[in-house]
């Protein structure tokens, strides 16, 4: 889930461009997120090198010219060699399994067939993670009423939440699908938040409703946006954007840390999940990720001289309308390498290559904003990408009204103590405690585009609880509308100091950096 490829990988600055790939390496114990989901927290490390993800899959994507899964949807695929291991009703798509190297060039010269596209299955093996030293930061006041760790929510007042409860917090009708690495439902500020009857693992691009699966985080991913998202109001930590929605867990980042594909987001379990968020009535989905192709070394983009990565592309782009036409919106994160994903090309002259699901039509795309309101160093953007930027983070840029650590600039959220993430977060000080209750709850600093997609989940919840459910393209203009139009800074730009800037196109009210501009909470619920 990076945003980038899926979660939880590490790379910075790769080269973007003509036979260029978006190269990760998997996330160290101590290191964050690249490429959508959160990033390291000193800009200027080398590039590491790419590692290999699964070489030979066995199993595929498939959908079908009518739309729907056709009665004879077996005997097509048992004659090319094959099975189906699952069914996505909501969106005419299903998964299935073979051992033939010929079965999807066989599968895609059938009458009735419309694309297929490998994906791969994995399982998950939890294996929880030994907790790091946990520096209890001290808490501050802010007003009598305000939860503790308040005070360190910058990005909440930047984009007016705290204003905004004074009008609505939610509504418990309106139900936010989470896709991310699962949620730590034991967390106090998450106790009681989280749907079970609408929560499952997709992993393996099966859906799975035993909560021994999904009502957990081992890497801590899922757990931080979705404090973001809802966390309570009630005298622990921190408060969300909209505390009073319910959260479903949806897990799709593989979290089986010896699992070669550790902290990927692969096509099987982002359709699943789509599929069962629309059967389970979620109003709006948070993607803080990118899909990850796997059929070659991690680079998460999908290009259209590729035809497994070409059928993925038609196969989402399905599941995200069929999402728009129940009106289930998505909202993704454009990812963090600090690239013009407009500009990705692959290696054929002509081909387009794209990440996703933020490029494809309906999802609503998020930049990443710091304390000053200025383009985060590591976000993407690009036109046709972005449509809003939120608070995500950064630690070039520290809020000066919190000075005990140098991580202040960047998005604290809730985090389960034995995470990966936050034990890494020891390392550039930003672990945080809660204590006040008599028990010390964790929570931890991140920044990416990742924390800047939960911020617009939370308001367009917010808008939902005010307005009524709404398609994509109406919530898209209902947050615009409310969106703080943001004024292109200097070109070229290039914080990081990365050495490839980038340059700012457009009017305030619609550029390539911010889209439409930065969110907020006031204006949506007002």
């Amino acid at each position: 889930m990076r945003d980038s490829a899926s979660l939880f990988v590490r790379s910075w600055r790769p080269a973007c461009g003509p036979a260029a790939a978006l190269a990760v390496t998997l996330l160290s114990a101590a290191a964050l997120p690249g490429c959508g989901a959160d990033v390291p927290a000193h800009p200027g490390a080398d590039p590491a090198p790419a590692t290999s993800a699964l070489g030979a899959s066995s199993s595929y994507l498939v959908s079908f010219t009518t739309g729907t899964i056709p009665a004879n949807a077996d005997q097509l695929i048992a004659a090319a060699g094959g099975s189906i291991a699952a069914r996505y009703q909501a969106l005419g798509v299903v998964l299935a399994r073979s051992g033939q190297t010929s079965f999807a060039t066989t599968l895609r010269g059938m009458d009735g067939v419309d694309a297929v596209g490998a994906a791969t299955a994995t399982s998950s093996r939890l294996v929880p993670a030994a907790a790091a030293h946990h520096p209890a930061h001290p808490h501050g006041p802010r007003g009598a009423a305000a939860d503790p760790l308040a005070f360190r929510q910058w990005d909440m007042d930047q984009i007016h939440a705290p204003a905004a409860h004074a009008i609505s917090t939610g509504k418990k009708s309106v139900l936010v699908s989470v896709l991310d690495s699962g949620i730590d439902v034991t967390h106090p500020d998450l106790a009681g938040q989280v749907d079970p009857t609408a929560s499952a693992s997709c992993l393996g691009g099966v859906a799975n409703a035993d909560p021994a699966i999904w009502s957990n985080d081992v890497i801590g991913h899922g757990t931080h946006v979705s404090g973001t998202i809802a966390a309570l109001p009630n005298q622990i930590g921190i408060v969300g954007v909209a505390p009073g929605v319910r959260l479903a867990a949806v897990k799709v980042a593989v979290d089986d840390v010896n699992d070669p594909n550790f902290g990927l987001v692969l096509p099987d379990a982002f359709v699943c999940a789509i599929d069962w968020s629309i059967a389970h009535g979620a109003d709006v989905m948070n993607a803080s990720l990118s899909i990850d192709p796997f059929t070659a070394p991690i680079d998460d983009i999908f290009c259209s001289d590729q035809p497994d990565r070409e059928a993925v592309v038609k196969i989402v782009r399905r599941a995200v309308l069929e999402a728009g036409r129940h009106k289930t919106s998505l909202v993704a994160s454009v990812g963090n390498f600090f690239t013009d994903v407009s500009k990705l090309t692959g290696t054929t002259p002509g081909s387009h290559c794209k990440l996703l699901p933020v490029q494809l039509p309906r999802v609503i795309g998020v930049s990443s904003v710091n304390y000053g309101k200025q383009l985060a160093f590591y976000s993407n953007y690009g036109r046709g990408a972005v449509d809003l930027t939120a608070p995500g983070g950064d630690s070039l840029v520290p809020d000066p009204l919190v000075t005990d650590t140098a991580a202040s600039g960047q998005v604290l959220s809730s985090m389960p103590a034995n995470s990966l993430l936050y034990q890494g977060a020891a390392d550039y000080d930003g672990q945080v405690q809660d204590c006040t209750s008599g028990t010390c709850v964790t929570y931890g600093y991140l920044q990416g585009t990742s924390q800047a997609a939960p911020h617009v989940t939370g308001v367009a919840a917010l808008l939902i609880s005010r307005f009524g459910k709404m398609s994509p393209d109406a919530l898209l203009v209902a947050l615009s509308l409310g969106a703080n139009p943001l004024a292109c800074p200097p070109s070229p730009y290039d914080p990081g100091s990365t050495g490839q800037p980038a340059t700012c196109t457009g009017p305030a009210f619609y550029n390539n950096f911010y889209g439409a501009g930065e969110v907020d909470a006031l204006a949506a619920v007002r």
